[in-house]
């Protein structure tokens, strides 16, 4: 199955996870580079005022919920149960059933720790899955010579994990350059694939506090919640402005 959903006004792709899948195993025996965004609501926030990102969105292949508070209007629990991609973490699933030829992939994120946790995520749901290098990236670092580099291993998957902004930016002005069969952008909602890979630091355990440490886990999925709430709350402004513009227009 594979529809969209208007999300203030920027048509977000809807699709289930196997129908994903084989999109993601058909786009890896194209020579075109394909991009795929996993949506933040910063992302879809900034799409909405600035015509630049909704450019940027729209150049995509896919435009995908990255995170399930932006699909809060829309039942996001009943779409989860009926395994429809409702986050990135889907890219999980992807990884499991990719077809075993052989695949490789490159990493390009924002800090050393990020990069080392998005290979062990790789590799942990892909164990074949060769990782053939890996980018630390920052606005310092000149454009073209990391494109080099990028294709200088000829990566099936890039996968790229910065700034929300930045990120797409980034992307589309040198998907033209980039040497590879399919870009998939994480950055904004990365933290919900690197939470998967937390494990309690040993210091935590010497000192004792498993307990405290969870606690705050579980604080973080409050926080989860309430932008839910928030971004739900925003929709709902922006449908009403909407409507209330279009019976302004109806009754001229």
């Amino acid at each position: 199955m594979q529809a969209s959903v208007k999300i203030m006004d920027i048509d977000v792709d809807m699709l289930s996870n196997d129908v994903f899948i084989k999109k993601i195993n058909e786009y890896l025996t194209q020579d075109k580079l394909q991009v795929i965004l996993f949506a933040s609501t910063e992302l879809l926030n900034r799409a909405v005022e600035e015509e630049e990102y909704r450019k940027y969105v729209d150049m995509a292949e896919l435009f995908l919920p990255g995170e399930e508070a932006l699909l809060s209007a829309h039942h996001a629990d009943v779409l989860k149960a009926g395994d429809m991609v409702v986050s990135c973490k889907s890219f999980g699933l992807v990884l499991e059933k990719l077809k075993k030829e052989d695949r490789s992939i490159y990493i390009v994120s924002k800090s050393d720790n990020d990069v080392e946790v998005l290979k062990g995520y790789c590799k942990r749901m892909q164990p074949e899955l060769r990782i053939v290098g890996s980018c630390t990236y920052d606005e310092s670092l000149d454009d073209a010579a990391v494109v080099n580099e990028i294709n200088s291993h000829i990566p099936d998957i890039l996968l790229v994990d910065l700034k929300t902004g930045e990120q797409e930016k980034w992307i589309m002005e040198h998907a033209s350059q980039l040497n590879a069969r399919l870009c998939i952008a994480i950055g904004g909602v990365a933290n919900l694939i690197m939470a998967q890979e937390k494990k309690i630091p040993l210091w935590v355990q010497k000192l004792h506090l498993s307990g405290l440490y969870h606690k705050l886990v579980r604080e973080q999925s409050v926080k989860k919640d309430f932008r839910a709430r928030i971004f739900r709350k925003k929709v709902a402004q922006y449908n009403n402005q909407i409507e209330e513009q279009n019976q302004k227009d109806d009754s001229k």
